[in-house]
Formats: C-alpha cells, structure tokens, sequence
C-alpha cells in the first residue's frame, strides 16, 4: 500500500514539474537564438541592441540582450574573435556595466566555453537593495547575447539555471 502512495506521490510530482516547464515561453530572440522565459516577454529595442524582459512569478526579472558589436562598436566577427578569449577583453566588459551599474558592487568576471562559442559569467549584488543579479554572455560572430536574471533579496532564484540553460541556438 505505502508502494502504491509512493508510486502515486512521485507521478504527481513529475507531472507538477513537467506542467511548469511547459508553461514557460519560447522565444526566438534573432536568427541564432532562442531562450525560454516564464512568460511572454516585453520587447525593447534600439539600433544595435534589443531587450528582453519578463518577471516571474517568483518576482525575478528575466532578461534576454542582444548586442550587435559590428553595429555599435564597429567590431566585425574577425576582430571580436581576435579579443573575445583575453582577460583584458573581459575586464574591458566588465568596466562597462560597472560604469552603467553603478549602485552595484559586481564580482569578478569569467570566461568559458558554451558548445563552442565564449562565455562571460558575473554577478553582482546592488548596495541599496542588496538585490542579486546573475550574468551569463555568449558571443557568437558579432553578437553578444546577454542573459541575466535579477533577484529580490530573500527570494529562492530556482528558475534562474532553467532560463540560463534554457538557451540554444537556432538551427539553419
């Protein structure tokens, strides 16, 4: 009998998570991406650069960047691949969101590897507020997508690795 109640408790759970995944939106956000957010995200956009942004239920802002370097900053994908894997590139990022961030106190900044493009992960954490944001950047030709998640303080951020893995490029 327990058996059966086991059996019963661990059906019910599986079908809860695989009801909340299913809930969450995908959206392409340009020809090489898509990303899943908890809901239908808002869109801003300025030449160069477009936004994405849904808040959960859980109060965490989502968010899904696109910057065109060849549009903003006249990088084509042959230059940006020459910078892309150096550390003085990364610092050079980092001095930029921290000049645009600046009631945030913003941890060190690391390079990886995602498939086969360069990553970039920070975090920070805002003075006043004491509000957490995580980070997490892939370039891919000219582009840096940029995926981050805000979180009040004292609020669980269990969705946060769902979004950040939620990520994945088109295929063509």
């Amino acid at each position: 009998m327990k058996k059966s109640y086991l059996l019963l408790l661990f059906v019910l759970t599986l079908s809860a998570a695989a009801k909340a995944q299913t809930a969450w939106v995908t959206k392409n956000i340009d020809e090489k991406m898509l990303v899943k957010f908890p809901s239908e995200p808002q869109k801003l956009g300025r030449t160069g650069i477009d936004i994405y942004t849904a808040k959960g239920k859980d109060s965490v802002v989502y968010s899904a960047t696109v910057i065109d370097y060849q549009i903003i900053a006249h990088l084509d994908s042959a230059t940006l691949a020459s910078l892309k894997d150096t550390q003085e590139f990364a610092d050079q990022m980092k001095a930029g969101m921290a000049s645009t961030m600046t009631k945030y106190t913003l941890g060190e900044i690391k390079i990886g590897k995602w498939k086969t493009y360069t990553t970039y992960t920070i975090s920070g954490t805002d003075n006043a507020s004491k509000k957490t944001v995580s980070m997490q950047m892939i370039i891919i030709g000219s582009k840096m997508y940029s995926l981050s998640c805000m979180m009040p303080t004292n609020v669980p951020a269990k969705n946060t690795e769902m979004f950040f893995d939620s990520a994945d490029t088109l295929k063509k």
